[in-house]
């Protein structure tokens, strides 16, 4: 039970005026006893027990009515499943990352989380104050609103094809319902509850905030999907040269592993097809590429879940990229790149005039072509280090290499990292340390122990740079003297030194770093967006094609696509969720029961007219019995216990 007027509870002391009166409040008289009247001392003795349990009944009363009117005045209310519930702040957590867009029935899982939040809203009331923070897109504002503006957030949200992050969409949720002073905080949890969301080995996010958490019981889908699509085996085809496209289907549980239809599109026309069971890998041949940007995708027939049978890439085929080598790199990197130059796969060229620089302990920094990209590979001589980063902070680059005292062989590991980088054994490598603020955010392609081993970003400038914390030798890594040092350097000097990637390897949620001279950004939708001073763009909700562009000009295109793990839809559920989400986590799994479990701290309806209504029966009642007395004392007989008084 509480209080909405709790002062007013004081007004209840007035409930000694009642107790004063029938306690103290008596006339005195003297007492004489009539020898007529003896023989009615014993009648009146049993008369008087009936009369005293009147008087207490009446004092009873007395005492209600004050009761019922201090009640009233102090908004007594019962807390229980009512409609009304104090001041809270609440935090919806809506789940409209890619596995959102699953139909199920007539209608996707987003609808019916839709459903569910409107049914929260419907019972906010204006005090309250509602963040709705959408797990597919974590790059959008939750601002706090009412709950009519809350309203309008959940019915304008539409599925991402991001994926979804639920324990950092619920670490944001409790820093969210912190800030709030209001007397009640809770968490609406609106999510397919997919096992892959939660991060493993975290903490519960929310352990102070109670949780409310949509867990249907669902029964379990099957689902087919593209993993990736390669083109070139990772590296855009050189303009003239044959190439092929490799389809790769996801081996997902309970999949069905019946063979589908998959077509090759590029420049909206069909350039191959084949069949692709599930976990299998299908590489069909492409034709000669022309000179420029080549877009296309791979395409599976549609299931339930449509936004992952569909992959996109996009490629730049132009002519065998210029390379120069400043410094030492190295006996196997010089011995490399002989190979692809064999292969007219690149060719030599100035320093000034090259596409890609090769340069060891950072020589030739300075005098680099502007748009050049340039890979530093450092020396095995620690003692070059401070001249190394004294070239670096000339160039721009925001980097420092220190010495490593660490020793013993590692594996790399990194999603961001080539092919080539996937099986590397580093033996010993220096400490990447960033220095200062870089102009854009740096990206780490592959780590070692924790720490950076391949780094890449972009100067003040718009110059790209690749920094390993390696030198290439056999000594530091495994590289060199194993058949994926060629690879490498083909991909750093035709893949990661061009504008296109010639892969699928970037998903929607993760942020595109604008190239050199590009003014704005087209989305897959056809929306525009002029690029902002950080060069980079984050709101990537869209899986397709992204187009840079300059004015009227297209300066590249990003290809973006669906996280792999959105499409594995088996739920979390059990103790595990209760693990993931919070020891306070409380599980719904029908609508009817939704309406009861949210707003834990609700409180019921008011009972002042009730009580009201009350006193006034109360009073009718003692009104009733005080008047039985009433006819007795006007013949003039003695109430109880009053033996002829007689005052003095």
């Amino acid at each position: 039970m509480g209080a909405l007027n709790p002062l007013f509870l004081v007004a209840g002391l007035a409930v000694g005026v009642p107790l004063f009166l029938h306690l103290f409040h008596r006339q005195e008289a003297r007492r004489l006893a009539f020898p007529a009247l003896r023989y009615l001392e014993r009648t009146e003795k049993e008369h008087a027990r009936r009369i005293k349990l009147r008087q207490l009944i009446l004092l009873l009363l007395r005492v209600g009515v004050v009761l019922m009117v201090v009640g009233a005045g102090a908004r007594l209310f019962l807390r229980g499943p009512g409609a009304a519930h104090p001041p809270t702040a609440l935090v919806i957590v809506l789940d409209n990352s890619m596995s959102s867009g699953l139909v199920v029935g007539d209608e996707r899982v987003l609808d019916q989380l839709k459903a569910v939040a409107l049914a929260t809203l419907d019972q906010a009331t204006e005090d309250d104050r509602v963040w709705v923070v959408l797990a597919g897109e974590p790059w959008a504002p939750a601002v706090p609103g009412t709950p009519a503006q809350a309203r309008v957030t959940v019915l304008d949200a539409a599925v991402s094809a991001a994926r979804g992050d639920l324990t950092a969409a619920l670490q944001r949720a409790a820093e969210l319902a912190s800030t709030s002073d209001l007397p009640a905080r809770e968490i609406h949890l609106l999510s397919d509850l997919q096992a892959t969301a939660f991060q493993e080995g975290e903490n519960a996010p929310a352990r102070q905030v109670p949780v409310v958490v949509w867990a249907p019981a669902n029964d379990p889908v099957t689902n087919r999907a593209l993993a990736g699509v390669v083109v070139g085996g990772g590296l855009p085809p050189l303009e003239g040269q044959r190439s092929e496209i490799a389809i790769q289907a996801a081996s997902l549980p309970g999949s069905d592993t019946t063979p589908v239809p998959v077509r090759v599109v590029m420049d909206e026309r069909v350039r191959g097809a084949g069949m692709l069971p599930a976990g299998a890998s299908l590489v069909l041949p492409l034709p000669a590429a022309p000179p420029g940007w080549i877009v296309g995708y791979a395409d599976a027939d549609p299931d339930a879940l449509r936004a992952d049978d569909r992959r996109y890439f996009a490629f730049r085929a132009r002519p065998a990229p210029a390379v120069a080598v400043a410094g030492d790199v190295g006996l196997f990197v010089q011995e490399a790149l002989a190979v692809l130059e064999a292969g007219a796969r690149v060719r030599q060229a100035p320093v000034q005039r090259a596409d890609a620089l090769l340069s060891g302990a950072g020589e030739g920094l300075d005098a680099a072509g502007v748009g050049a990209a340039v890979l530093v590979i450092p020396p095995a001589d620690p003692t070059q280090l401070p001249a190394l980063n004294r070239r670096l902070q000339g160039a721009g680059i925001p980097w420092r290499f220190e010495r490593n005292e660490t020793e013993g062989t590692a594996r790399l590991d990194g999603d961001a990292a080539p092919e080539a980088l996937s099986r590397l054994e580093v033996h010993w490598s220096y400490h990447l340390r960033l220095d200062g603020d870089p102009p854009s955010p740096p990206r780490s392609l592959a780590y070692v122990g924790g720490d950076p081993w391949a780094v890449e970003g972009r100067t003040g400038t718009g110059a790209r740079y690749l920094l390993l914390a390696s030198p290439l030798d056999a000594t530091s890594t495994g590289l060199p003297t194993s058949a994926e040092m060629i690879g490498f350097l083909d991909w750093v000097t035709s893949g990661w030194a061009a504008s296109g990637t010639g892969s699928s390897a970037r998903v929607a949620g993760e942020a595109l770093s604008a190239p050199r001279g590009a003014e704005a950004v087209r989305f897959p939708s056809g929306l525009e967006v002029t690029v902002d001073g950080t060069r980079m763009v984050r709101a990537t909700g869209e899986v397709g094609v992204y187009a840079f562009l300059a004015g009227d000009s297209t300066v590249a295109f990003e290809a973006v696509n669906t996280h792999p793990a959105e499409s594995d839809l088996r739920a979390l559920d059990g103790d595990l969720l209760q693990a993931a989400v919070g020891p306070a986590a409380t599980r719904v799994r029908r609508l009817s029961g939704w309406s009861r479990a949210i707003f834990v701290a609700r409180r019921g309806p008011e009972l002042w007219r009730s009580l009201v209504l009350a006193a006034l029966l109360v009073l009718l009642v003692e009104a009733a019995i005080a008047a039985t007395g009433g006819p007795r004392r006007a013949r003039g007989e003695a109430g109880p216990g009053e033996a002829a008084r007689v005052r003095p």
